[in-house]
């Protein structure tokens, strides 16, 4: 269908403002918001900043340890490539099968992150950037966890037992060769995100959770769609929109809306923009390879 220059409809934005509500824990690494673990986030505590309020929150140095350290696991785990040590697994695995035979629930990916997570603060003691270390720390845990638990799903608590000593010490024996890793490359990705931040305040704008900046861009459509899909985000409320035709060989959309009392909800109405069009340049994508 054919839509002409600045049709009105009618589409769901998230949330009443800015705010992205969390009523349940999301899981953890989530592939389309750059495999970012979101559990530790408490209710309400994401939302989406545009324009001036983004361009301040982005010029912030040290918002982007998250964001780093999920990205630099990946990337240091081509070199770290330590197997589990024994006596590690061994260990865990007996705690753990004595836990399953008192009937206590395992569940692979939760007990695995926490079990290797809570070394974290001793490892970081002292270290020259705590907080840097505790998010590479936590970042290795959660990687390595969710590789070796991804398959399990519905299986015996000592099948989630052996697979989740299995990522944390994993992730254990990896520790040192992540940390030293990373730090060689954190500050320039901390400066790289800062530049995709900014790139996007005026446009897409970013996303933030407990005021650390997760994403940004052309992402954040993805991100924000499978964080509904789990449950993690509530869409309730409706707003109206502006969309202008294609009108150029380039393929991109115009956008406008009406402007607001109420600036606090820009926001959702920016990321309102940004799922449509979406959906409707995918839609004329469609139509013409159809034509």
């Amino acid at each position: 269908m054919f839509i002409g220059p600045r049709s009105l409809f009618v589409c769901m934005v998230l949330g009443a403002g800015s705010v992205l509500a969390l009523p349940e824990i999301a899981r953890a690494g989530i592939p389309e918001c750059n495999n970012v673990r979101l559990e530790d986030v408490a209710n309400g505590a994401c939302e989406l900043r545009g324009s001036v309020e983004c361009r301040g929150s982005c010029d912030r140095l040290g918002i982007y340890k998250k964001a780093c350290a999920t990205k630099l696991h990946q990337v240091c785990r081509t070199d770290c490539t330590f197997a589990a040590k024994a006596d590690c697994t061994d260990s865990c695995t007996v705690q753990c099968k004595s836990e399953c035979d008192r009937g206590i629930s395992i569940t692979c990916q939760h007990n695995c992150f926490n079990e290797c997570s809570g070394g974290c603060d001793g490892k970081c003691q002292g270290a020259s950037d705590a907080a840097q270390c505790r998010a590479s720390c936590e970042a290795t845990c959660d990687g390595e966890c969710d590789i070796q638990c991804q398959p399990v799903v519905d299986a015996p608590c000592y099948t989630h037992c052996i697979e989740c000593c299995g990522g944390s010490c994993k992730a254990q024996a990896n520790m040192d060769c992540q940390t030293t890793c990373q730090d060689e490359q954190f500050e320039s990705c901390e400066h790289d995100f800062e530049v995709d931040c900014s790139g996007s305040c005026s446009g897409d704008g970013a996303l933030f959770c407990n005021g650390q900046y997760i994403l940004s861009g052309s992402q954040l459509p993805d991100c924000v769609q499978a964080l509904i899909a789990r449950g993690t985000l509530d869409a309730h409320a409706e707003g109206e929109v502006s969309l202008d035709s294609l009108g150029n060989s380039a393929g991109k959309a115009g956008c406008s809306f009406s402007t607001r009392s109420d600036s606090a909800t820009a926001p959702g109405v920016l990321l309102a923009v940004l799922l449509a069009s979406r959906r409707w340049l995918r839609g004329r994508a469609g139509a013409v390879r159809r034509s």
